[in-house]
């Protein structure tokens, strides 16, 4: 009987930083000897491990995350035609393309793009626990189903600064009626959040609102699945602080891996409106899967 490989726990939070290193740079030509590298291990070493914690091979997972930012894709970027999305996710041919997703998620693309799926089975279980809080995190996190959520009136910062930021969430403001707790809520897609510099979107979304849509503002939609809720109160800057340490310290020390979904934020703007924005108390949801699953 083979005895399993065996890997530290220090080796697991190497690995698991990895995987978010990975998700945020899937365009560079990633090869064995180079994640190995990252990871701080010879190839040999490094391809056992990884094996061992995630459950497949380092560059079959890789794969398998180009097909599920492609599967992201078809449902927040309907813009973006298939062709465009295959040859993102490494494939040629629409053919050979077409093949592989349905391997990986039991139906086409275009099905995919009409009819986006929600996750299914249990709820992924946290199986370690990291001794630092950051301040201002009001519980322990908890992993619950989240979504759908549809939105009919959402804007997209110009750019990922305060400025911009601001200027998007002023336009919300305009809208009809004031909102009530939780419908204000803030997205942003899976990338971006462990590599400085890298692009990223900020989406404000107004949940709820049934008025008329002024022209400027586009609908979003989440499915549903199983995300890490953390809830926050305290200065609106304790937020970006909030975040790093999720995707720093918190994600890797899990056993979790973070879904190809958007990270979604609620907000009570009664706190906002009373602190003349100075503080928040928001719920932060990061959408979360088993390694290997």
């Amino acid at each position: 009987m083979t005895r399993p490989y065996a890997v530290s726990p220090e080796a697991r939070v190497a690995l698991a930083t990895l995987l978010l290193q990975l998700q945020d740079s899937l365009d560079e030509p990633w090869t064995l000897e180079s994640m190995a590298a990252r990871a701080g291990y010879d190839a040999s070493h490094f391809a056992r491990a990884f094996q061992t914690v995630v459950g497949q091979p380092p560059l079959r997972w890789l794969r398998t995350l180009r097909l599920e930012r492609a599967a992201h894709d078809l449902v927040f970027a309907a813009g973006k035609d298939l062709q465009a999305i295959g040859l993102e996710a490494g494939y040629a041919s629409h053919e050979a393309f077409r093949r592989a997703f349905v391997r990986a998620f039991g139906a086409p693309p275009s099905a995919m793009r009409r009819r986006p799926r929600g996750v299914r089975g249990a709820a992924p279980r946290v199986s370690a626990s990291v001794a630092s809080r950051p301040e201002g995190l009001a519980a322990e996190p908890e992993i619950v189903r989240f979504g759908p959520l549809t939105a009919r009136a959402t804007v997209v910062a110009a750019r990922f600064d305060d400025a911009a930021i601001a200027e998007a969430w002023r336009r919300l403001y305009t809208l009809d009626s004031p909102a009530a707790a939780w419908e204000l809520a803030a997205a942003s897609p899976p990338w971006g959040f462990t590599l400085p510099g890298r692009p990223r979107e900020y989406r404000c979304i107004r949940l709820g609102f049934t008025g008329r849509v002024p022209p400027g503002f586009v609908p979003w939609r989440v499915q549903a699945g199983w995300f890490a809720r953390f809830r926050y109160e305290g200065a609106m800057a304790g937020i970006h602080g909030l975040m790093r340490w999720i995707f720093r310290d918190w994600l890797p020390g899990s056993a979790l891996r973070w879904r190809f979904a958007p990270v979604v934020t609620l907000f009570d703007p009664v706190v906002w409106q009373a602190s003349r924005f100075e503080r928040s108390r928001c719920q932060v949801y990061v959408p979360v899967q088993r390694l290997g699953g």
